[in-house]
């Protein structure tokens, strides 16, 4: 990309990208009292990149603990959120999984919420069936409640992350592509088509965006696709009826009843893409699977099909996050690959991000994410999140 611009803007703390990430960084800078500026390449909330729509799972069921215990600390932080903008932002309905009973992924992850000493409960088919009437599974299949997870809001997320945060001093330009990311002199620099912005500190949270002229990271982009269906009989499937549900078998998941619809996804990688090529028409042969699902799985009503949509996944070899400072560049700190599951974590991850600008460290375990774990051979193991 071309240098387009000459003037030249000095800012403290500089955020590119203002999405579910960047939006979560700008807030808890400003109410660090560093007067951040953001840059945005679409206007604010856009749906054009992985932090769009009306729900985002919000669990604790996990591989690990590390997982486990960042999402039960994002909770507090979600909740003050809520209080500061009075939104609400985060539906704390419960979270089903279930299996056959063999199933690995389930045994390792209640494994996990057991050692957490989370919150759950067991249930067989039966019990499914008489807590929620509303789902029905296969009688020898086993199923995990975890009470305190849910789901949450994107759309308004981000917004109550940027209006708090221009309420604590910061500022957005959006609307404004960035032609470069100039990390060779003495500060990084950002640069635009009209201007050259000039950071102490600069956090990079681009998203799908990441790798494009800024810096080498192991990420691919996948297209991702979810789809929304009417019941008719809707009074079933509201979040007291019906909490956020997810197939092992088949990575399958939904959502009960927000907005008059019931939304359903695929959680498997999609096709590679990029974010300029991206095909933003959704494939009826994956609607018309996933809607068999639904009908198979919910019970006394039918579905029909509203709309659907498309986002984009960032995955890293072994789906861990990227998050830290860029060893090679000490003012550069760095959000990236959340592989499909992190917006949960996006609040705390603006707060860690905020942390690491302004201290130079944070109290939260982030060593496994960071930035130069490929190179040396450590991150090279592939697991889902």
């Amino acid at each position: 990309m071309s240098q387009k611009s000459a003037a030249i803007r000095d800012v403290g703390y500089l955020v590119v990208g203002l999405g579910g990430m960047g939006s979560a960084a700008l807030y808890h800078l400003a109410r660090l009292g560093a007067a951040p500026l953001g840059i945005e390449q679409f206007p604010p909330l856009h749906e054009l990149g992985s932090s769009h729509g009306e729900s985002r799972a919000f669990r604790i069921l996990y591989h690990d603990r590390l997982y486990t215990q960042l999402a039960e600390a994002a909770v507090p932080l979600w909740q003050e959120l809520e209080d500061r903008s009075g939104q609400p932002l985060l539906q704390l309905n419960g979270f089903l999984a279930f299996a056959k009973k063999e199933n690995p992924e389930l045994e390792n992850r209640v494994a996990v919420a057991q050692q957490c000493n989370a919150e759950l409960e067991l249930l067989s088919a039966d019990k499914v069936s008489r807590r929620f009437p509303s789902l029905r599974i296969p009688g020898d299949w086993l199923a995990c409640f975890t009470p305190r997870a849910g789901y949450l809001n994107p759309r308004r997320a981000v917004g109550a992350h940027l209006e708090q945060a221009t309420r604590h001093g910061a500022e957005i330009i959006a609307n404004t592509q960035v032609c470069q990311v100039d990390l060779q002199g003495k500060r990084p620099q950002v640069i635009t088509e009209d201007r050259t912005y000039r950071a102490e500190k600069l956090i990079l949270t681009a998203g799908p965006w990441s790798t494009e002229g800024m810096l080498d990271l192991p990420i691919k982009v996948t297209r991702q696709q979810w789809f929304n269906f009417k019941p008719d009989l809707p009074s079933l499937f509201g979040p007291e009826q019906v909490p956020v549900f997810v197939d092992l078998e088949t990575q399958y998941y939904g959502f009960p009843l927000n907005g008059g619809v019931i939304k359903v996804a695929d959680d498997t990688d999609g096709d590679l893409t990029n974010p300029h090529s991206i095909d933003r028409t959704w494939d009826a042969p994956r609607r018309d699977s996933l809607a068999n699902w639904l009908q198979t799985l919910m019970n006394g009503s039918t579905f029909s099909f509203v709309d659907g949509s498309t986002c984009m996944y960032s995955t890293t070899p072994d789906r861990d996050f990227l998050i830290g400072v860029d060893p090679r560049h000490l003012d550069v700190v760095v959000a990236a690959g959340f592989s499909g599951h992190g917006f949960k974590f996006s609040t705390l991850v603006g707060r860690v991000l905020a942390e690491l600008a302004t201290q130079g460290e944070t109290a939260y375990p982030i060593e496994r994410f960071r930035l130069d774990r490929f190179s040396d051979g450590r991150g090279d193991t592939d697991k889902r999140g």
